[in-house]
């Protein structure tokens, strides 16, 4: 079983978003997934609620518990663990990265949020995990072109020293929209630019995962170039 870590220090990322998304994403490729909130607002708990479908299954865990739910999740058979974590508890933030085999580090474009990042990355390289940064409701498209804000915090990720997925999400409404209903946007709208974006988020965070599922010569754009 793998464990994939969903981090940020600073709250209204959308972390919580990336983190249901993902975990839908994985549940309908086929991994067993148990989604375990360790956010104080139970926000995935809540989207949980308003869901229909019985998987992923969401469970709510404190950092303390990590290792007996990580124990029980694989003899229960789960190939995934999604751990959303809080914005500002360095405890469970702590607790996550260590059973996590791959950090997801959610990042906006702006000031605040790239000073914000410094104490995730400082965590995450300290126990010596793998950290990806996602780039987050990033603004769309102007003329074609992307606005310099987005290749202002590209450069200052690289940077920071951990590698930028190679897709990044817009701000859209299609994710709102979705987890007010206890959807993923996939769902709701498979057809959408949303869709298209975080299954090929998933596409690469799964093959960070299962290195054995790299595929030759496959790249994602960094943004859907649709705005």
């Amino acid at each position: 079983m793998q464990t994939l870590a969903v981090l940020s220090r600073k709250g209204g990322t959308g972390k919580t978003t990336v983190a249901t998304h993902l975990a839908c994403a994985a549940e309908n490729a086929g991994r067993r997934t148990l989604l375990c909130d360790l956010d104080g607002q139970r926000s995935a708990l809540e989207w949980r609620r308003e869901r229909r479908e019985a998987r992923p299954e969401v469970a709510e865990v404190k950092g303390g518990a990590l290792f007996a739910a990580r124990q029980n999740a694989i003899r229960g058979g789960y190939d995934l663990m999604v751990l959303d974590t809080p914005p500002s508890a360095d405890g469970e933030a702590a607790e996550a990265v260590r059973f996590a085999d791959l950090c997801l580090i959610v990042v906006r474009p702006g000031f605040f949020d790239l000073r914000a990042v410094v104490r995730s990355v400082r965590l995450v390289t300290d126990m010596r995990k793998r950290g990806l940064f996602v780039l987050n409701q990033a603004p769309p498209r102007r003329n074609g072109e992307e606005p310099r804000l987005i290749q202002e915090t590209l450069e200052a990720l690289e940077n920071l020293g951990l590698p930028v997925a190679p897709i990044g999400l817009r701000y859209r409404a299609a994710y709102q929209n979705a987890v007010r209903t206890g959807e993923a946007a996939q769902e709701a709208t498979p057809d959408s630019l949303a869709a298209f974006e975080i299954n090929a988020l998933w596409r690469h965070v799964q093959r960070e995962l299962w290195p054995p599922f790299v595929e030759a010569g496959r790249l994602e754009p960094i943004l859907a170039k649709a705005g």
